[in-house]
């Protein structure tokens, strides 16, 4: 008896001693964190789409840039939030009747509407439990962005300094809408960069569910497509 119980001792102050001994800690690499924080930068292409327009549109290039926080608590889901800015608007396509020896200030691809929003993403995270090769995964995400439009400007842009010195800019922030919300898909390859964290290229898609225009003209949707890269630690 005494036997066992010197037995049971010693194995409790085992137990004790190497709970208490600190183990070295496994390094881990950027998908197995569960925070991270980072900045992206997005090159898009905006235009409006609808089917009650008053003119025509085509895709205009707008950039935007945003600071965001992930939460993973596992490796391959995440919710995450952020907040950025980015253009929205389209060009207004305008179809030459006159003769070109008459000058039109309006000439086809020379007006842009351009929209300036803050946005505030709330998303969740998708990628492969697994490299697909070494050091790369698979990711995507489903983001709801409410926006707020700061100023709507309406801008002829100037391509013959002789005739006009600079772009011709209307205000235009009461026709157009004051908020919106943005449904936004993504999806591409995430790289990761050691214990640091992570690279993301994603294709990126957003339409907005909010009539842009306020004084009848129609009914439209802003349409973003583009790139996006982030960097994430």
């Amino acid at each position: 008896m005494r036997s066992i119980l010197l037995l049971l001792c010693t194995l409790v102050i085992v137990s004790t001693v190497m709970g208490q001994v600190p183990t070295e800690k496994k390094e881990r690499n950027g998908f197995e964190k569960k925070l991270l924080w980072g900045v992206a930068y997005q090159q898009c292409w905006s235009t409006i789409r609808g089917s009650s327009l008053p003119v025509d549109y085509f895709s205009k290039p707008s950039l935007g840039f945003s600071v965001s926080a992930e939460y993973h608590p596992l490796s391959f889901i995440g919710i995450g939030v952020g907040a950025g800015y980015q253009q929205r608007g389209a060009g207004v396509l305008h179809h030459n009747t006159l003769p070109l020896s008459v000058l039109r200030p309006d000439s086809t691809h020379l007006e842009r509407l351009r929209f300036n929003t803050l946005e505030f993403p709330v998303s969740i995270f998708l990628r492969t439990p697994k490299d697909i090769i070494k050091g790369v995964r698979l990711g995507g995400s489903i983001a709801v962005v409410p926006m707020v439009n700061l100023h709507s400007r309406d801008v002829f842009v100037d391509v013959e300094p002789s005739v006009r010195d600079t772009d011709m800019v209307t205000d235009v922030s009461s026709s157009y809408f004051k908020r919106d919300i943005a449904y936004q898909f993504s999806f591409g390859p995430e790289i990761e960069t050691g214990n640091s964290g992570i690279i993301k290229l994603h294709f990126l898609y957003s339409v907005g569910t909010t009539n842009v225009y306020t004084s009848g003209q129609g009914t439209g949707h802003n349409q973003t497509i583009g790139l996006r890269l982030a960097i994430l630690f």
